[in-house]
């Protein structure tokens, strides 16, 4: 019979012994206790539900290692490096197996990532996953509210790829862009570039439009945006689509040769209109759609 503690056994050997410095208390005890020493320790959660976040199909491997990504881009838009993680699992699946395969997903992301897993919890009921993610600023921590007039915006990449890789999972083609959705990859090189340039930063998880949408009301600015200056991969959805996990984020006029320099895309500049307008080839487009909502 499959038990709780069955189960934590799957992802006992993940606990390594950790630095007293930095983990005082580990797993094994109702919470863990971190030494911030004199840093700002940043901490971001996030919950990825059955259906809602991952294909009720999805390989347990896939699921472990997205839940865990797509916390982890958190880190990345506020300048920050990851460090530490901890995961709470609601499951029902009655094969130990799949347990361990989901555990096998867990490791993939600790060792790319160089984290440590310090706890958790898991209860029985439809797949949801909850990620809670620590780490340090690279140099400042970058926020939302700080975007100035006369900013220019940039995204890190390519937009829509993961859009593609669940249609193509939903209709059953072998594809590159399936590993786009199941394995999106946080943009820390970047943001370690970026925190000594960017104003103002965001990662784009519901799309560009709604992401760019919270910089902009939050620094209470506006942004005109050049259609034909983003790498899209499909049509005008990727814009609105969201799980890209690539950074979107402001910086001053000088910064921006050494930034194109160094393969980010300039995509339009921050005003003082308190809304967001999208041209292409000196047209004004109105998007049907502005991003995903879980509860729209």
């Amino acid at each position: 019979m499959i038990t709780e503690k069955r189960i934590l056994e799957c992802f006992k050997h993940l606990f390594t012994p950790a630095n007293q410095d930095e983990i005082k208390i580990g797993p094994g005890d109702d919470a863990a206790v971190i030494a911030a020493n004199h840093f700002d320790l940043v901490h971001s959660v996030d919950i990825a539900h059955e259906d809602v976040h991952f294909p009720k199909d999805s390989l347990p491997e896939d699921i472990a290692y997205r839940a865990t990504a797509i916390a982890l881009s958190d880190l990345a838009a506020m300048g920050a490096y990851p460090k530490f993680f901890s995961i709470g699992l609601m499951a029902d699946e009655v094969e130990i197996s799949w347990y361990e395969q989901f555990a096998n997903g867990l490791q993939k992301i600790m060792k790319e990532y160089n984290i440590l897993l310090i706890g958790g919890d898991i209860t029985k009921g439809s797949k949801t996953i909850c990620v809670n993610v620590f780490g340090y600023p690279f140099n400042e921590v970058l926020k939302r509210s700080t975007a100035n007039i006369g900013d220019k915006v940039f995204i890190t990449g390519q937009l829509g790829k993961s859009r593609q890789g669940l249609k193509d999972w939903n209709s059953k083609r072998e594809t590159s862009f399936i590993r786009n959705f199941f394995y999106p990859k946080p943009k820390f090189e970047f943001a370690k570039i970026i925190s000594d340039h960017a104003t103002s930063c965001i990662d784009i998880s519901d799309g560009l439009y709604s992401d760019l949408n919270q910089i902009c009301f939050s620094s209470k600015v506006g942004a005109k945006i050049f259609i034909e200056k983003i790498p899209i991969t499909y049509d005008l959805n990727d814009l609105t689509f969201g799980d890209d996990y690539e950074l979107c984020f402001t910086a001053p006029d000088h910064s921006t040769q050494y930034l194109a320099e160094n393969g980010f895309y300039m995509i339009g500049e921050i005003d003082d209109s308190q809304k967001i307008e999208f041209y292409e080839a000196n047209k004004k487009i109105d998007l049907k759609q502005k991003g995903w909502d879980p509860f729209a």
